[in-house]
């Protein structure tokens, strides 16, 4: 797999995790572990009034029962009373077939201190059974370590350079559109992008790497706009992707989830064909590199 490929899917798997919840995320959860154990992991689900008695999944090999939690907003008392319940009623139901039992969350900042210390207390308190949590990044390892079929399989096809370079004026209209529908005023900074501008945001190498790969064909956004019947399109556009990057900011999300969510916003689903991809990343690449998107270097502050 090339780092392009790579970057796109380190994206892709960041989208799933952030936009799941509930049996969404449960499902999405299983599948990884289902492609990394083929014939390991069995995956439970509910079964009449008996449910899934604590249950959401099991490797053999190991002697590791998962249990996992996905809620829309992760509040500790409430996470509190899951640990208690689920980890009880897994020793209840379960005993006899595992040693290591597993809080999966889905939880892209990481678990409180009074959950951490929680997972920690159980664990010290049951010689027998070891105690551990998985959030974004242990699951990021396992799907990283599946061959690349597995990967496409459980993430979907995604666009390579060559629809980069062939990005289509349609798909591109149709991600403008997209983006136009969130438009709300505010003034936006045009000025050229600063040269130390991608790190500057603190993204990753991956967001990084496909930054620059949308920026090559960015060209073909200029002369959209510059040819478009529509003169005010691109400063609707930009407003409105402004705006959308400062509510995200504000919602105290990382660089790197920003990116992903604003990446979802242009595909309009996580269905999103390559092509469609393609042009969202040349979009944002765009967008990114003519107007105030994102944070400028310190020493070039805004007006």
């Amino acid at each position: 797999m090339d780092q392009f490929t790579r970057a796109f899917y380190e994206q892709a798997f960041r989208i799933a995790f952030l936009e799941k919840r509930g049996e969404a995320f449960q499902d999405l959860f299983s599948s990884i572990m289902e492609k990394k154990y083929p014939s390991d992991f069995i995956r439970t689900r509910p079964w009449g009034n008996q449910g899934d008695r604590k249950n959401d999944g099991y490797v053999g090999s190991t002697r590791t029962l998962f249990q996992v939690y996905a809620p829309n907003e992760v509040e500790e008392s409430k996470t509190l009373t899951k640990i208690d319940e689920d980890y009880e009623g897994a020793l209840l139901h379960w005993s006899d077939q595992f040693d290591t039992w597993v809080f999966v969350h889905n939880s892209m900042q990481g678990l409180g201190p009074g959950v951490t210390k929680k997972l920690l207390d159980l664990d010290s308190g049951n010689q027998h059974v070891r105690v551990r949590s998985w959030g974004f990044e242990e699951l990021r390892q396992v799907v990283f370590e599946l061959a690349f079929p597995e990967l496409a399989s459980l993430l979907g096809p995604i666009p390579s350079r060559t629809d980069l370079i062939n990005v289509q004026y349609p798909e591109v209209e149709q991600v403008l559109k997209t983006l136009e529908l969130l438009t709300k005023p505010q003034a936006v900074d045009v000025r050229p992008v600063p040269p130390k501008k991608l790190e500057a945001n603190a993204l990753s190498p991956a967001v990084e790497l496909l930054l620059k790969a949308g920026m090559g064909s960015s060209t073909k956004i200029r002369d959209y706009f510059s040819n478009h019947h529509d003169p005010e399109q691109g400063d609707r556009v930009a407003q409105a992707f402004r705006s959308e990057y400062e509510a995200l900011r504000n919602a105290n999300l990382t660089p790197d989830n920003i990116f992903a969510r604003l990446q979802l916003i242009g595909n309009g689903t996580t269905l999103a064909t390559p092509s469609r991809q393609a042009a969202t990343l040349t979009v944002l690449a765009y967008l990114f590199e003519e107007c105030d998107i994102f944070e400028r270097p310190s020493e070039e502050p805004a007006p």
